[in-house]
């Protein structure tokens, strides 16, 4: 019980970006040293009910709040924070933690999970291809062939895995997944860097990636033998050896956008392509232009010269693809605020 209360007093302090000397200058009257707080985070030292109950007060939580029972929480890793500091880091993973419990707490009242049962276990991407293969195989098992997804959080969600949003105050970091008690898969988007509904869509299968496989990316010689064996295509162009993130990178524009769609549509081979045929695959599969350009070049249809012109002359004009129309579903993790509603009409009644 000492190290839940310890870790949550770390927790909720971090959560409220207060350091040891701001929480103690809260803590007025009933204060205590900063050699205290810091043993006391420790699990090394009691916090005393007067301490406690100031400590509460300080970070505006009630003092029932540092007694109950610890989730079971995986890692929390921030897997693309360039540029950020260690405080940073704690911090937004203090928030990211106290909002998975805040949302478990409500589900666990309502009881509304749906059992989640891995259907790609043991699946290992390290290519390309694994990549693409592993999109056709979930979506066989999850029975929507190679139909439009009409939305990505609720088909996640329909399948035991939770997906949820958070402004992590900071613009390099798409989100994070992990499981709670080991079993259970929750998914956390940031707002703050997925603005459009095409971008929320492409990070949660991207994240849905590290949860359903093992990625084992090819060595640089393993990579370069893979492309040998690669059918031959009028173009050849630079693939590179893919790392993790790219691996799931891969498989997200797989699930959005299938193959077998870009064929009807595209055809095999483009020497040129129009901003209107891409903004009618985003306002028909909720993909963003820019990953449809990656997909393309990905699965060989344009070249090298083509894809880099498109993102020199019309991505990086417009990043945000302002005015290149939008997909009609908005994305809304909104199943967390739907449990709240619930319980307050049930308690009512």
């Amino acid at each position: 019980m000492q190290t839940i209360i310890s870790e949550k007093i770390k927790l909720v302090r971090l959560m409220r970006r207060l350091s040891m000397e701001q929480l103690i200058s809260l803590m007025g009257n009933d204060a205590v040293s900063k050699m205290a707080i810091s043993k006391i985070e420790r699990g090394i030292m009691n916090p005393s009910e007067k301490t406690l109950k100031a400590i509460a007060k300080a970070c505006n939580v009630p003092v029932e709040y540092f007694f109950k029972e610890d989730i079971g929480i995986g890692d929390v890793v921030f897997r693309s924070a360039k540029g950020v500091t260690t405080k940073e880091m704690d911090q937004m993973k203090a928030k990211v933690i106290h909002t998975i419990h805040k949302y478990f707490e409500q589900e666990s009242y309502v009881l509304s999970s749906t059992p989640f049962k891995n259907p790609m276990k043991g699946t290992i991407l390290s290519s390309y291809t694994d990549a693409e293969n592993a999109a056709i195989t979930l979506r066989r098992k999850w029975e929507i062939g190679i139909q439009p997804i009409f939305s990505a959080y609720e088909l996640i969600q329909d399948y035991g895995i939770h997906v949820l949003e958070l402004d992590f105050e900071n613009e390099h970091i798409d989100g994070i997944s992990t499981f709670i008690n080991g079993k259970i898969p929750v998914m956390v988007i940031n707002t703050r860097r997925n603005i459009t509904t095409e971008r929320k869509r492409f990070t949660a299968f991207h994240e849905l990636a590290h949860l359903l496989f093992k990625l084992r990316p090819l060595s640089d010689e393993e990579h370069a033998r893979y492309l040998e064996n690669l059918a031959k295509l009028p173009y050849t162009s630079v693939l590179k050896c893919p790392d993790e993130e790219r691996l799931c990178n891969i498989f997200a524009g797989a699930m959005l956008l299938p193959s077998q769609c870009i064929a009807r549509r595209i055809g095999s081979t483009r020497t040129e392509i129009s901003t209107e045929e891409l903004i009618s695959i985003r306002e028909c599969y909720g993909i963003s232009i820019a990953a449809t350009i990656h997909r393309l070049h990905d699965l060989r249809i344009i070249d090298d010269n083509l894809y880099n012109k498109f993102f020199e002359e019309q991505i990086k004009a417009n990043p945000m693809e302002e005015g290149w129309g939008e997909f009609p579903i908005k994305e809304k993790a909104d199943r967390g605020v739907m449990m709240k509603i619930r319980l307050e009409n049930e308690i009512k009644n």
